[in-house]
């Protein structure tokens, strides 16, 4: 059996995915903490900057930032943050 008789298409250009460990930090504005948000967070400002994982968690790791509930953020990155913390050993 031979596949040189199956016809062939050219693959269509698919846009790519954001990856689900895209992270934004919305800053402080109006009397509002600095939050971090899931990429394409609707609760996120229009000014907030992108960040890699690492760098998400380093801004939880900085007083009066929180992780949004209302997508993946606190979810995700939390139990990361806790599970460092855990000196039990």
């Amino acid at each position: 059996m031979s596949l040189d008789d199956v016809p062939t298409h050219p693959r269509e250009a698919v846009a790519e995915a954001p990856s689900p460990w895209s992270w934004v930090l919305d800053g402080r504005t109006g009397g509002r903490a600095a939050s971090v948000h899931a990429a394409g967070c609707r609760l996120a400002g229009s000014h907030a900057h992108p960040l890699r994982t690492m760098q998400a968690l380093d801004a939880l790791a900085r007083p009066g930032t929180i992780a949004c509930t209302g997508c993946d953020a606190a979810e995700a990155l939390l139990p990361i943050i806790a599970h460092g913390q855990d000196d039990t050993g």
